[in-house]
């Protein structure tokens, strides 16, 4: 380990060689994970438990072997502004976690794990914090994005497992459930080209709730998330629904459904049903 350390610390004496690099993502030795700081790679691999400072004569993490640079004009940065990564504000629905990712904003701290974008589209900062935190790559700014680029391990795919499929239509008649936990009431006729074990209403249903359940359109919410899964709606406390997001004839709709009486609350870190309800707003355990 200690001649792994001596050997980066001498290739700060080399000649800049310039490298394929990124915010977040490892080159040979290291991966610059903010203007001035960096960690080591192995095996391309970044080791995130210690972060490293560029000397304050050379703050600037670089695209190149030598890692620090005196701040220039032409010096090639890393990364960009990561200044507006991981912020929620009193009122932000999301927060921005990377260029492509984005988390679930509770009480003013990122909560839960990062949900992604669908592919060609990057996190707007502005639009994460009013709930719609995707929009298309061609019309993203670099004064509105969290200029951070996270390796593939690190986003966890909120794509649904046992998906439904568009193919199959019927004319549905449900009613939620009630139980000792869940107060909902209500049912409703419901035409839907998904099928699932799960039941799923309209969003005309009348819920009553002792918790907290926020009222919005549930088809902009997914379309500001534009990507398919099953998401938590946000700043619920009751966790007894959930939505499901799916894109239909090239638009983005969403789907408001209920867990079933054997696994009554929805887990957001999971992203299903289980039998524990979440101890924190957005249906959560993580703050």
């Amino acid at each position: 380990m200690k001649v792994f350390m001596l050997i980066v610390v001498l290739v700060a004496l080399l000649s800049p060689t310039i490298v394929n690099a990124s915010c977040g993502t490892c080159t040979d030795s290291h991966s610059c994970i903010g203007e001035s700081v960096f960690q080591i790679c192995y095996d391309g691999v970044r080791d995130q438990t210690v972060n490293y400072t560029c000397p304050d004569e050379r703050p600037i993490c670089t695209v190149y072997d030598i890692i620090c640079l005196a701040n220039g004009t032409d010096t090639q940065r890393a990364c960009g502004d990561v200044s507006s990564c991981d912020v929620c504000t009193a009122t932000a629905n999301f927060a921005c976690t990377s260029l492509t990712t984005f988390a679930v904003c509770n009480n003013g701290v990122v909560s839960g794990n990062d949900l992604s974008c669908a592919s060609d589209y990057v996190c707007s900062v502005t639009g994460a914090a009013s709930g719609t935190p995707c929009i298309s790559r061609c019309n993203s700014t670099e004064s509105d994005i969290c200029d951070r680029v996270l390796e593939t391990d690190d986003v966890v795919s909120t794509t649904a497992s046992t998906g439904t499929t568009a193919s199959s239509s019927s004319a549905v008649t449900t009613e939620s459930p009630t139980t000792a936990s869940d107060n909902s009431t209500g049912s409703s006729s419901v035409t839907s080209s998904e099928t699932s074990s799960d039941t799923t209403t309209e969003s005309t249903v009348t819920t009553e709730s002792t918790g907290t359940t926020p009222v919005f359109n549930e088809i902009v919410y997914c379309q500001g998330i534009s990507s398919t899964g099953r998401y938590p709606i946000t700043n619920d406390t009751v966790c007894t629904s959930y939505i499901y997001c799916i894109q239909r004839s090239g638009n983005w709709t969403g789907l408001l459904y209920n867990c079933t009486a054997q696994k009554p609350y929805f887990d957001a870190d999971i992203y299903n049903c289980g039998t524990v309800k979440p101890a924190y707003a957005g249906c959560t355990n993580l703050v």
